[in-house]
């Protein structure tokens, strides 16, 4: 009797560990990492597909002064940081239109991958972005090191892309 008591124990403590660590996990973990998303070409990605790989999210709109003046930061990042493995991703709030982002990309020669957040589901993952420009970098393990809101400074970027080992 004493050997069955001490099993239902054990099991109990065991059921109760995995159930800490199962919520410690799904708190801890960014509200992005499994997220599924369509480009204005209408092309799905997953965050996952970008595992290990630094990720430079960017909230804009195609209305936005200061969106629009860093554009050529960016493409400067782009060009020289992709080949290294790095992911831009260009996300435009549900205000902007499928239309617009695309006759931007093309007016501007925007390099990296375009999204049109029709519902708000990225926005609202990474702490309901609602001002623009609002960037994030996300480092090859996953966590946010970087949010800036308003204007990008490349070199700022480029030195925590080079602590990355993307130099």
């Amino acid at each position: 009797m004493k050997s069955g008591k001490r099993f239902i124990t054990f099991i109990a403590a065991l059921f109760a560990v995995l159930f800490i660590v199962f919520l410690y996990r799904n708190a801890t973990a960014p509200a992005y990492t499994e997220l599924q998303f369509e480009d204005v070409d209408g092309e799905i990605h997953h965050f996952s597909d970008y595992a290990g790989k630094p990720i430079l999210m960017i909230f804009w709109a195609t209305d936005c002064p200061a969106c629009v003046q860093e554009l050529p930061e960016l493409i400067a990042l782009h060009e020289e940081y992709a080949a290294k493995g790095l992911v831009m991703l260009g996300v435009s709030l549900p205000h902007d239109t499928p239309s617009h982002i695309k006759a931007m990309r093309e007016a501007r020669g925007l390099p990296y991958t375009l999204v049109w957040d029709s519902e708000g589901e990225i926005s609202s993952a990474f702490n309901n972005v609602r001002v623009t420009p609002t960037h994030y970098l996300i480092s090859p393990e996953g966590k946010i090191v970087m949010r800036k809101i308003g204007v990008l400074d490349k070199d700022s970027v480029s030195a925590q892309l080079d602590r990355m080992g993307l130099s």
